[in-house]
């Protein structure tokens, strides 16, 4: 006997739905377009509006918030909230996190003044669906409900593309439907996952298991698509079936516990150590499995094309052979299997062969430094959660020892400076681990508020502001010799006036302390130790001229401009779906 369905409202069908993709928080700045979605919520439901103090703040939180709890979702208002979302949002739809974007829309009686007699609704462009024609661009389904009767088959649609392909999605719905009836959900969503093509998928294992066989140093090369599909204990079968080392892009750092043997480092191209850079591009056989390619890393690609495999959601490529109709997760299940009828041959690879840099021995009046921090750092983030904004932290902490599964974060594909106060935001409120940021001044700046959000909502992150008042990371690509000389002189347009980084704090009510020196720094950390229901901003003073060794010891040396001419041809790119 079919389920009958139960009266509810349009709004009480969305929100029903976001609570079985496991979502409790909705990311948002409070509108009149979505003032009866918030109404809804406030009736006693799982799910609990955080109000950020933007959008793209909103839209950071939602994508962070996805990395962890598996989805996550935002709302904003028609126009200037959901277009000033939309940089957060493309990040999300790059690096593969499944956010839900719920954007509220004019009502029916707006848009028909706006046809017939002109009369422009509020936050409207003059042109009818300008937000649907943008977001179609940076998500991978969007619907537009206007009547109460299509809501609950549109909503089902889009969220079951969320589910299938790991990105944003779009969905508006007129003001005038929050509260009009409509029947509240039966049945579960589930991904619509295509069939298996047993025969490719037997080819392309038969192709990757010759290659593996004869291979004398292969690497495992770990991306985010491991993470994003859920394939953490797939992986380390595979690690343990197969008995080959691995090493992680940024984006899929910490997919496994960094303790986990065959573990050797993150490997991010030319930012990567020195031994770790050598290690791996001496590798006969690299597997890259979920890896995004992009240009930090297309020397190596280009360098070995017709020796890698890359394994990805969208299909598999072994050397010049693509298999489309075979996933990331047949393909590693289906190593593991092959795998598992041979015990794994002793490698002569191990985790010893990877020295790491230390940071040497410092006295407690030693001037901060980028090394040191980071250095001091390994401990105190045990059991804690790195999010590192991109910048010169961001190399910097890709040595960061990671003692847990999903222990890191960052936008490292994307790059979109900024994200990671927002981020922080969605971070604590998705998991049980207390954030703790590295961000640079220049990328403080794109949006310092967010540090109210995690006043009001009681977050204890921890932000260390790297504050050496420049924009490092750009005039490291634009001239590095200024940290290579005493004498060059920074590009204007990147030095940064100085804040008053106490006053900001305080003005929006959260703990501040400042470090100049390490014991100073030791200090900022055993008060942020001590906090548990606050935030605190760490005022990192360094000298303008100090850089990480790890970025460091790449000037001089140029990175290829110009890759193979099939780098860019159909079997290399990524299938979107």
């Amino acid at each position: 006997m079919l389920e009958k369905p139960q009266n509810g409202t349009v709004a009480s069908y969305l929100v029903a739905r976001l609570e079985e993709l496991g979502i409790e928080h909705l990311f948002n700045v409070s509108g009149s377009y979505c003032s009866g979605l918030l109404a809804e919520i406030a009736k006693n439901s799982r799910l609990k509006a955080v109000f950020t103090t933007y959008e793209m703040e909103a839209a950071y939180a939602a994508d962070a918030y996805a990395r962890i709890r598996g989805y996550g979702a935002m709302c904003g208002t028609y126009g200037v909230g959901a277009l000033s979302a939309l940089n957060g949002v493309i990040g999300a739809f790059v690096e593969r996190c499944p956010v839900i974007v719920i954007n509220g829309g004019p009502s029916t009686k707006q848009l028909d003044l706006e046809v017939d007699y002109g009369i422009m609704f509020l936050h409207s462009t003059g042109r009818l669906k300008t937000d649907l024609a943008i977001y179609s661009q940076v998500t991978t389904a969007t619907a537009v409900i206007e009547r109460a009767e299509e809501a609950p088959d549109k909503i089902d649609e889009v969220l079951i593309a969320c589910m299938t392909h790991r990105r944003p999605v779009y969905i508006e719905i007129s003001q005038d439907l929050w509260g009009q009836p409509c029947p509240l959900p039966v049945g579960k969503l589930g991904a619509a996952l295509a069939p298996v093509n047993a025969d490719s998928l037997a080819e392309c294992l038969d192709d990757a298991m010759a290659r593996l066989a004869s291979a004398q140093r292969p690497v495992l090369w770990a991306g985010e698509e491991l993470d994003r599909w859920q394939l953490h204990d797939e992986f380390a079968e595979l690690l343990r079936a197969s008995g080959v080392p691995y090493v992680t892009t940024l984006a899929g750092k910490s997919v496994l516990a960094e303790t986990t043997r065959g573990f050797l480092g993150v490997y991010d191209g030319r930012f990567a150590t020195p031994d770790l850079q050598e290690f791996v591009e001496r590798a006969d056989l690299i597997i890259a499995l979920g890896t995004t390619i992009t240009d930090f890393v297309g020397d190596i690609v280009a360098k070995d094309y017709g020796s890698m495999i890359l394994a990805s959601q969208g299909g598999i490529r072994i050397g010049h052979h693509i298999y489309p109709d075979v996933g990331l997760r047949e393909f590693v299940v289906g190593m593991t299997q092959r795998l598992a009828s041979h015990a794994p041959a002793p490698l002569p690879w191990d985790k010893a062969a990877v020295q790491h840099p230390g940071s040497g021995l410092a006295s407690g009046d030693s001037p901060i430094t980028f090394d040191l921090l980071f250095a001091r750092m390994s401990d105190f983030v045990r059991d804690k959660l790195v999010i590192a904004d991109t910048g010169l932290s961001l190399f910097a902490s890709a040595g960061l020892p990671i003692s847990d599964r999903q222990g890191y974060v960052s936008q490292s594909i994307w790059m979109s400076i900024g994200y990671s106060v927002g981020a922080s935001v969605g971070a604590a409120c998705a998991g049980t681990k207390r954030p703790v940021v590295f961000v640079g001044d220049a990328a403080f700046r794109e949006g310092p508020q967010a540090l109210s959000t995690l006043v009001q909502y009681k977050l204890p992150a921890v932000i260390c502001v790297m504050n050496n008042g420049i924009m490092g990371i750009q005039q490291f690509m634009g001239h590095p010799q200024y940290y290579d000389s005493p004498q060059v002189q920074p590009d204007y347009y990147n030095l940064l006036s100085r804040w008053d980084y106490g006053a900001l704090a305080r003005a929006f009510g959260a703990r501040h302390a400042q470090a100049k020196t390490l014991v100073e720094f030791d200090e900022a950390l055993r008060q942020a130790a001590e906090l548990t229901d606050s935030p605190i901003l760490i005022d990192v003073m360094l000298n303008e001229k100090d850089i990480p060794s790890v970025i460091r010891h790449t000037i001089g040396r140029t990175a290829p401009e110009v890759v193979q001419a099939n780098f860019e041809a159909p079997l290399l790119r990524r299938i979107v779906p």
